[in-house]
């Protein structure tokens, strides 16, 4: 959110996904901590695909902005960068 500068007051609804080894809570119990508790909030599981990097968990913000789809940055940590080499930054 700061890489694009939004606030929740941008955030229309996010769609969080886990891999199978996460058990221990949901993300967007987390994020309704963090402030987006107006926001709505759904999780699913990453299909278990063999191979897969373990421990990931992706978000997918559908949000209100000026930027252009070109400026929008796409944030992925870590190992997780193998996910979307073309997109992360």
């Amino acid at each position: 959110m700061r890489d694009n500068s939004l606030t929740t007051d941008d955030v229309i609804s996010a769609l969080f996904t886990v891999t199978p080894d996460i058990v221990s809570d949901f993300p967007a119990a987390a994020a309704r901590e963090m402030g987006f508790g107006a926001v709505p909030l759904m999780c699913a599981q990453e299909i278990p695909v063999p191979g897969a990097l373990p421990r990931i968990v992706r978000v997918m913000m559908h949000v209100d902005t000026d930027l252009s789809r070109d400026d929008i940055a796409h944030v992925y940590l870590g190992e997780a960068v193998a996910l979307r080499r073309d997109l992360a930054q």
